[in-house]
């Protein structure tokens, strides 16, 4: 399931973006900023043009020198898009799991079946696409293969800020004393495992990306869910929805640390990379799977770019927080009727029967599509 985390160290430092000065033609970052990055027109608020250049300030009022100038390439110049070759893949499979799966709230049991925790799954899908990936001539890394967290803290190192954050909740004001204190106390403990598995996990495998294993493409594991009923009734929906990064929203662009994310991705060239790889990825997926695209409706977090409407643009912390390309892969609904008794049977070859259908292990059919998108991108 994707998790939207804003990891902010307080401190933006934009000097990298100086190596990409008059790399970018003002047409070209028009159309990323406006299809991509930003399509509902937020990030204009911060920008003032010059003839060959753009400035990034702040605030909305740019009443304070600008954070970065942006020189412009020249209108004439051509940067060819090639289709890009990856040899260094890694698979990033999502959320922790073992003790930490409760915590996470990625884990549910039903009567006496086998328990569904969310990182047993990405994992295991994750181990099944390395061995495929890697007899297609890609060298594979895993930013995990077992259930300790990447990062090394824990929710104890982060109790005082979770009690600052805490004490900024204006609920428990009207609250009686008793009452006030105990869900106070509550939501520190919710607070400082929040800050544990989402911003510092999360950021943790960024800089192991970034800084150790520096791959050609990222993709990060997940499978998805829907809301339960008060039964946990399982469900006849199934959808399928892969995302590659954008979709930045005011709220997000007020942060000088997000601002600086969306030039740099912007610089970097990752978009065209990533969403080639994305739509062949959403391909095969669909193909294997037959389900239909989430519909988001009135949902402004996820846009759809392009013509593959199983595509969508948004600014989750992981395809933010890793440099180059990255896509997020969520193929099927945990609670779904169908799924839930192919999760039950774990993994295996062959077939087995479901309500009068033959299904292939659902991991490995999860697996070989990854395998079959990326296929085409592989450099040996």
């Amino acid at each position: 399931m994707a998790i939207q985390a804003c990891v902010s160290t307080g401190f933006a430092d934009w000097s990298a973006l100086e190596a990409y000065q008059r790399t970018i033609t003002r047409v070209d970052f028009d159309a990323l900023v406006s299809r991509v990055y930003c399509p509902s027109g937020a990030l204009t608020n911060y920008l003032a043009y010059d003839t060959n250049s753009v400035s990034v300030y702040s605030t909305s009022d740019k009443s304070n020198p600008p954070l970065f100038v942006l020189q412009f390439a020249p209108r004439t110049t051509h940067v060819s898009r090639p289709v890009p070759k990856f040899h260094r893949v890694a698979l990033d499979p999502g959320h922790i799991g073992g003790e930490w799966a409760r915590t996470e709230e990625r884990f549910f049991v039903r009567d006496k079946d086998r328990p569904i925790q969310e990182a047993v799954l990405n994992l295991t899908v994750a181990r099944l696409a390395k061995t495929g990936l890697e007899a297609a001539g890609a060298t594979v890394f895993l930013t995990k293969n077992n259930f300790e967290p990447v990062t090394e803290k824990r929710p104890a190192d982060f109790r005082d800020q979770a009690e600052r954050e805490v004490d900024m909740f204006e609920r428990f004001d009207s609250l009686p004393v008793l009452e006030r204190d105990a869900d106070r106390a509550d939501a520190i403990r919710k607070q400082a495992e929040k800050l544990f598995y989402r911003n510092s996990e999360i950021a943790a495998r960024a800089r192991l990306l970034n800084e150790k294993i520096r791959p050609d493409i990222t993709i990060c594991l997940h499978f998805n869910a829907v809301a339960w009923d008060e039964c946990q009734s399982l469900v006849d929906d199934d959808r399928l929805v892969v995302f590659v990064h954008g979709n930045y929203l005011a709220q997000e662009l007020k942060d000088d640390e997000q601002k600086l994310r969306l030039f740099t991705k912007i610089l970097e060239g990752s978009h065209s990379k990533e969403s080639a790889a994305a739509n062949a990825i959403a391909t095969a997926l669909a193909t294997a799977t037959k389900l239909p695209p989430v519909d988001y409706g009135s949902n402004n977090s996820a846009v759809r770019i392009g013509d593959n409407p199983y595509v969508f643009a948004r600014n989750l912390a992981a395809n933010r927080l890793i440099n180059g390309p990255v896509v997020y892969l969520e193929p099927y609904y945990m609670n779904n009727r169908i799924v839930y008794q192919r999760l039950q049977l774990g993994d295996y070859s062959g077939l087995r029967e479901i309500d009068g259908h033959l299904y292939h292990s659902i991991f490995r059919e999860y697996a070989d599509a990854v395998v079959k998108g990326l296929s085409g991108f592989i450099s040996r």
